[in-house]
């Protein structure tokens, strides 16, 4: 744990760096583009998301468990990974690029969908993964930081007006070519300390490994992405542009996710291989930091979310704002459920982890699909918070079986503080908007403290760590 207070600078400002350049991006886009030409682009962008998942069929998240637990030679798990990732890939844009061609009508959504495909290929030769197993965060960050930048640069230099839609993608592909280089040769310069005997790839045997992580993430992404896809099909391209505008936010917020994934991941890991009682005590304390410390960043959102986003985005965007008040309850659900999702990786129950978003995504289909009279872009906000909670449920039925702790009381108390919290804001923000905003942002923040279950001792180990 000596590392954390540095791994988490190194992954904070590297997450930090990547979102806002992405953020700043998306900003620009969606002022040189406008509504309809953002739904396109982020339709595009799901789809390559979904043929991403099919096509590293878990194998990254695989890798850095092998990594940290030391179960493989470095060399035997890079070949074994990538050649894996270039064979599915291979076969996932053949298959793409024809079902594009036979059932998208829509020229632009078309090209721009091939386009964002074309970077199955050095994706499929990324090596994020190995330097998160290796706990090489610097490497990590500065990688990271270095694709997107090159990728903002290509869109403010290459993109002013609708015509230039295309380079959009183009930018992508090439942001992430520059990342793949940069890994490859950092990779060299550490596969030069040594070598280590040819061993056969064993492809088959790897890839049985990675499935059940590879199908988890699949019904993940397919859940995550499908309302770009739903709202393009029955509904507008206006419409699939200010959800789209609203989702990115929520993405950008969500980089306290992913320095928890980084940091978390492995260490429950080797947590788990050394001492179940460790592993209690790791799950527990990081639960309820993790619980109230998203709570009260999705109050502080909730309460200036709503009339923020037009002044980012344009006024063309200011129904995006509802949307993404709607969308913060899927963004306190998925960061409480890395505790749950990681913990049960961690301890190599994915085959559980995998049923329980199965189960989530049955009812985040049901529910997307009644009947209800509410509006597409509501309708997808509110079926992404259900998602996250039959599963939340389920992996928290799971993790008491496995580790022997309940889990729920804690979080169930927090999420309805700060329930009655949002509740009071809905009610009187429109009559005396500073006043409600002053009393809500001030005492939410103890009283979720205090329902979280954080105590003396667990602000003490948290300055501890960033000290």
């Amino acid at each position: 744990m000596k590392y954390l207070p540095i791994n988490a600078l190194f992954i904070g400002v590297s997450d930090i760096s990547v979102r806002l350049f992405s953020f700043i991006a998306v900003t620009y886009l969606a002022r040189a583009l406008g509504p309809a030409n953002i739904g396109a682009l982020a339709i595009g962008m799901a789809i390559l998301t979904y043929a991403t998942v099919i096509s590293n069929m878990g194998l990254p998240m695989l890798g850095v468990r092998s990594v940290a637990a030391k179960t493989d030679s470095i060399q035997n798990l890079v070949k074994r990974i990538c050649s894996a990732q270039l064979l599915f890939s291979i076969i996932t844009f053949s298959i793409g690029a024809g079902i594009l061609f036979l059932y998208i009508e829509e020229w632009s959504i078309r090209i721009v969908a091939i386009i964002y495909l074309s970077t199955l290929f050095p994706s499929a030769l990324m090596l994020e993964w190995l330097f998160q197993g290796l706990n090489k965060m610097k490497i990590l960050s500065i990688g990271q930081i270095f694709g997107m930048a090159v990728y903002l640069l290509f869109v403010i230099g290459l993109v002013s007006n609708a015509a230039d839609i295309y380079w959009v993608p183009f930018a992508w592909c090439f942001g992430l070519l520059i990342k793949t280089i940069y890994f490859w040769t950092r990779y060299k310069k550490l596969n030069s300390r040594g070598n280590v005997n040819k061993q056969p790839l064993h492809l088959l045997g790897i890839i049985k490994q990675g499935i059940p992580l590879g199908i988890a993430s699949l019904i993940s992404q397919v859940v995550i992405q499908f309302p770009f896809i739903y709202l393009g099909c029955f509904d507008t391209t206006e419409n699939t542009g200010l959800y789209s505008v609203a989702f990115r936010v929520v993405v950008l917020m969500l980089v306290i996710d992913r320095v928890f994934y980084t940091l978390f991941f492995p260490a429950v890991s080797r947590s788990f291989k050394d001492s179940m009682e460790n592993l209690k005590e790791r799950v527990s304390w990081t639960l309820k930091i993790v619980t109230g410390g998203s709570l009260y960043i999705a109050m502080l959102a909730f309460i200036a979310g709503r009339d923020l986003l037009p002044v980012i985005f344009g006024s063309e965007f200011r129904d995006s704002g509802l949307i993404f008040q709607a969308l913060l309850g899927y963004f306190v659900l998925t960061i409480i459920n890395s505790v749950f999702t990681f913990t049960l990786i961690g301890i190599k129950k994915e085959r559980l982890y995998t049923k329980s978003l199965l189960i989530g995504a049955i009812a985040f289909v049901t529910i997307l699909f009644l009947p209800l009279p509410l509006p597409a872009t509501l309708m997808a906000p509110i079926a992404l918070a259900i998602q996250q909670i039959v599963s939340m449920l389920m992996m928290m039925k799971y993790l008491r079986q496995s580790i022997l702790t309940n889990l729920f009381p804690r979080v169930f108390l927090a999420l309805s503080v700060t329930i009655i919290f949002v509740i009071f804001v809905i009610l009187w923000q429109h009559l005396y908007p500073l006043f409600v905003s002053v009393i809500a942002a001030v005492f939410a923040l103890p009283i979720i403290t205090v329902a979280s279950g954080i105590n003396r001792r667990d602000l003490i180990i948290l300055k501890g760590f960033i000290n």
